[in-house]
């Protein structure tokens, strides 16, 4: 939130948050979306891990992987905590955790992550 706040200003951080999260050697593609509370939205895609954005299984045969949704906070959701929206602005995003952890680790599926298997879940947990 800050005065004058624009798309462009949410575009650039995700773009940055997604760079660094994930890479510089993966491009981001931002596309419309729809979330109640922000208007408008988007949501972000990151080149497919596992084979370049040319198509596979893991990314649907699209060469994209979604990873996070966003948007401009839409302008009655600031009336209604009293902030101008004539005057301020923001954005807001979410990022899945289970998707980070699969392109970070390399996971092919993100079913994994909710099998309850221990032996699976066990090599993410750092001791001390």
């Amino acid at each position: 939130m800050d005065k004058h706040i624009t798309m462009a200003d949410l575009k650039g951080t995700l773009i940055l948050v997604a760079k660094t999260l994930f890479g510089d050697q993966f491009d981001v593609r931002l596309r419309p979306s729809f979330f109640p509370f922000t208007e408008p939205s988007v949501e972000a895609d990151v080149t497919c891990f596992n084979c370049n954005g040319k198509g596979c299984a893991i990314c649907k045969q699209t060469g994209w992987i979604e990873v996070l949704g966003a948007g401009m906070v839409h302008p009655h959701v600031l009336e209604m905590s009293g902030i101008d929206p004539e005057e301020y602005g923001g954005f807001a995003f979410g990022l899945g955790p289970d998707r980070f952890a699969m392109l970070k680790y390399g996971v092919d599926d993100i079913r994994n992550f909710y099998l309850n298997d221990v032996r699976f879940l066990s090599q993410f947990y750092k001791k001390g």
